[in-house]
C-alpha cells in the first residue's frame, strides 16, 4: 500500500508541477539561507579572533600605572556563537556581542546587531529556522489538503474503499509519503551539522529532532484536515486559518501577555537602584568598622603601620561590598527574564510552533539561557581580574602614598588571564528545552489519537 500511494503521489506531484516547482524553490531558498548564515557565521567568527587578539595586544601594552588605573581601564569580553547560530540565530541580532569589565560595576552587552540594520532589514530575517518553522509548514498543507478531502470529493474515496482498501493502511500510507517527502529538508542540515564536526551533539540531536517532530505533526494536522473536510477548498481553508494562528498570531499574542504578567524595568531606573543600593551611609559604615577589624587584627593604630598598602585592601572590599548588595538585584531581574521565557515556553501546549521555537534557540544556543551564561562567565572573569589587581595593590604598593605613586608593569597584565569561554552542555544552561521537546511530543500523541478517530470516519464511510 505504501509503495502504491508513494508511486501515485509521485505521478500527480509530476502530473500538475507546481508542488515539485514549489519543493525545489524551498530547498533552493533553505540552501541560499544556510549558505548566508555560514557566511555571515564565518565573517564573525574572523572578526572575533582578530578583535579578541587586538583587545589582548592593547591590554598588555597599556603601559605602566596603577592597578586601579588600569581596572578602570577595562578590558573588552565578546561573546562566542555555537555553529547551530548559523542554522537558528534566535535573540542574537537583539542581544549584544561585547562586554566592558571594569573596577565597581557590571556593564550591559554591547554593539547589537539590530542596531546597525536599517529599517527594512529589521521586518525579518531569512534563516534557515524561519523557513522550517514558517514556510515548511505551508508546504505542507499545500502539498496536502486534498490527498483524502479531494477523493472524497469526487466519489473516489467511496470507491477505492468498496474496493476492499484497508483505511488505516490508506490513511497511514498517504501521511508517510507526506511525512517523508518533507523530511528531505533536512537533508541540507543534517549535511552542515557532519561537516561541521565540531557541533556539540546533545544540541545537534535534540535540533533535529525537534524539527523532524514538528514536521510530521504538520504533517498529521493536514492529513486530519482532509479527512474530516467534505471538499479539498474547506479543508484548504481550514489549514491556512490553522496556520496563520498557530504560527504568527499567537506566538505574538503569548509573548505579549508574557511580557505584561513579568513586566521589566528599563535599563536607566535599574542601573539607578544599583547605585543607590550599594553607594549608601551604610556603605560608609561597613568600610569603616572593616577598616578598624584590620586595625585590630593587626594591632596598630594607623592604615600606615599595616603589613600591607591599605589601599589595595580597600579597594577589595569596595568590590565584595558592592557584588553582594548588587547581586539580589541582577537575580531578581534575571528571575523575571526566566518567567517571561518560561511563560512563553507554557505557550508550547497552545502552538507546536512555540514549542519548536524554544527547542530550537534553546539547542542553537542563542537564547535567552545562553546569553546569561556569556554574563555570568563575563563577571566571574570581572572580579577574578579585580582580584588579582587589587591584590597586586596590597603587597607591592606599600612603600607609596597611594594607587598613583604605585606603577605595576606588563608583568602584571601577563597574570590576567584570557577571557575565553566555551559553550557548555545543553543540560548545563538550562532545562527549557526539556519542557518544548516535551510539548511536541504531547502534540504528537495527541495528534496521532485524532489520526484513530480520522480511521474511523473513514470506516464508517467504507460501510455506507
Amino acid at each position: 500500500m505504501l509503495m502504491l500511494t508513494l508511486h501515485k503521489q509521485w505521478l500527480e506531484s509530476r502530473r500538475e508541477g507546481r508542488l515539485l516547482w514549489l519543493f525545489l524553490m524551498l530547498i533552493l531558498l533553505l540552501v541560499v539561507a544556510l549558505g548566508s548564515g555560514w557566511a555571515q557565521y564565518q565573517q564573525a567568527g574572523d572578526i572575533r579572533q582578530q578583535v579578541s587578539a587586538a583587545e589582548r595586544e592593547r591590554w598588555l601594552d597599556q603601559g605602566n600605572k596603577g592597578p586601579h588605573a588600569a581596572a578602570h581601564y577595562g578590558i573588552y569580553v565578546i561573546k562566542p556563537q555555537t555553529p547551530l547560530a548559523v542554522l537558528d540565530p534566535g535573540l542574537s541580532a537583539y542581544q549584544g556581542n561585547v562586554l566592558r569589565l571594569e573596577a565597581h560595576k557590571q556593564n550591559n552587552t554591547l554593539f547589537r546587531q539590530i542596531e546597525d540594520r536599517v529599517a527594512m532589514q529589521r521586518f525579518g530575517q531569512l534563516s534557515p529556522a524561519f523557513i522550517m518553522q514558517t514556510l515548511l509548514p505551508l508546504f505542507i498543507i499545500l502539498s496536502g489538503f486534498h490527498l483524502i478531502a479531494a477523493e472524497r470529493e469526487s466519489g473516489t474515496l467511496k470507491q477505492l474503499l468498496a474496493s476492499g482498501v484497508n483505511p488505516a493502511g490508506l490513511f497511514y500510507a498517504k501521511m508517510l509519503s507526506l511525512s517523508g517527502f518533507v523530511l528531505l529538508f533536512l537533508c541540507p542540515v543534517i549535511g552542515y551539522l557532519l561537516w561541521r564536526d565540531d557541533s556539540d551533539l546533545s544540541r545537534s540531536l535534540f535540533f533535529i529532532g525537534g524539527y523532524a517532530v514538528y514536521m510530521v505533526i504538520w504533517s498529521m494536522i493536514t492529513m486530519i484536515t482532509s479527512a474530516y473536510s467534505a471538499t479539498a477548498r474547506q479543508a484548504l481553508v481550514i489549514l491556512l486559518m490553522l496556520w496563520s494562528t498557530g504560527c504568527l498570531l499567537l506566538p505574538k499574542l503569548v509573548m505579549d501577555d508574557a511580557v505584561s504578567r513579568y513586566p521589566l524595568q528599563s535599563s536607566r531606573v535599574f542601573d539607578a537602584k544599583l547605585e543607590t543600593t550599594v553607594y549608601t551611609p551604610q556603605r560608609q559604615q561597613a568600610l569603616t568598622q572593616f577598616k578598624q577589624q584590620t586595625l585590630d587584627k593587626y594591632q596598630v593604630s594607623t592604615t600606615e603601620h599595616l603589613p600591607f598598602a591599605w589601599a589595595g585592601a580597600q579597594l577589595q572590599f569596595g568590590e565584595d561590598y558592592a557584588n553582594r548588595l548588587t547581586l539580589p538585584l541582577y537575580q531578581a531581574r534575571n528571575q523575571q527574564l526566566d518567567s517571561q521565557n518560561q511563560h512563553y515556553s507554557h505557550g508550547g501546549l497552545l502552538s507546536p510552533f512555540i514549542a519548536l521555537q524554544v527547542l530550537s534557540m534553546s539547542a542553537a544556543g542563542s537564547d535567552f539561557s545562553d546569553d546569561l551564561w556569556f554574563v555570568d562567565m563575563a563577571e566571574q572573569h570581572r572580579q577574578q581580574v579585580q582580584r588579582i589587581l587589587n591584590s597586586d595593590l596590597k603587597f607591592n604598593g606599600k612603600d607609596h602614598d597611594d594607587d598613583h605613586g604605585y606603577q605595576a608593569d606588563h608583568l602584571l597584565w601577563q597574570k590576567i588571564p584570557h577571557f575565553n569561554p566555551h559553550y557548555p552542555a545543553l543540560s548545563q544552561v538550562s532545562s527549557i528545552h526539556l519542557e518544548a521537546m516535551l510539548s511536541l511530543v504531547g502534540w504528537f500523541v495527541l495528534l496521532l489519537s485524532l489520526c484513530v478517530l480520522a480511521i474511523k470516519r473513514l470506516t464508517k464511510e467504507r460501510r455506507t
